[in-house]
């Protein structure tokens, strides 16, 4: 818990347990829940919370660099703790998120190349981000499941 409240600190955000609740509940995981999904976790922690309540930190843990809104499907936003350079693997079925970090890129993508050909364009990069879409091992079990 010093460590979130460190977190926020250093990023001039008011500590309260409402903040560090929903922090919390995103560190860690790999599942890149959604604004309501969220909700309902700390809801057993702060029944007391509103979903506005949680959806306003979430915004400001993406304003502030400490979460990631990942939003490939164009519907619902979905956050992601891990704020560290790595690509997202999305099912094209069943809509599920994975991380796919550096080390297990294939050794022919070189994202500083990406970086350096939007600099000479004049771009200042300020975040980097590859989806990759496909089906994931449990939508390819079930070939005859309809695509969402």
């Amino acid at each position: 818990m010093k460590d979130l409240i460190q977190r926020l600190r250093s990023h001039s955000i008011a500590v309260t347990p409402q903040r560090l609740a929903i922090l919390a509940s995103l560190c860690g995981r790999q599942d890149h829940p959604s604004a309501e999904k969220v909700y309902q976790e700390v809801q057993l922690q702060l029944p007391a919370i509103s979903f506005n309540t949680v959806y306003k930190t979430l915004e400001i843990l993406c304003r502030k660099g400490l979460i990631l809104k990942v939003n490939p499907l164009h519907e619902t936003a979905r956050y992601d703790g891990e704020t560290g350079p790595h690509a997202h693997l999305v099912c094209r079925r069943c809509h599920i998120i994975a991380d796919l970090h550096r080390q297990e890129f294939p050794a022919d993508m070189d994202k500083e190349d990406e970086k350096a050909a939007a600099e000479i364009q004049g771009f200042r990069v300020e975040y980097q981000s590859l989806t990759l879409w496909g089906v994931c091992p449990q939508c390819r079990e079930w070939p005859d499941r309809k695509e969402t």
